[in-house]
């Protein structure tokens, strides 16, 4: 598996869990927050490279 924008926006539509990132960033955006990508060769590591972009985007709230 290659990870590309297309991938990526896939699994963006077809993922309901993803649609912070969905509704938040481009599938661009979030392919370039992407760590590693050369890395990810399943989809599993797709879904958990996007759960790990989720949660560093989150929202801090106030300190």
């Amino acid at each position: 598996m290659t990870v590309t924008v297309d991938t990526v926006r896939e699994m963006l539509e077809d993922d309901p869990s993803l649609g912070t990132l969905k509704n938040q960033f481009t599938a661009q955006e979030v392919f370039d927050m992407l760590e590693d990508r050369e890395d990810i060769d399943t989809e599993d590591a797709l879904y958990e490279a996007l759960m790990d972009v989720m949660y560093a985007t989150r929202p801090q709230g106030v300190t």
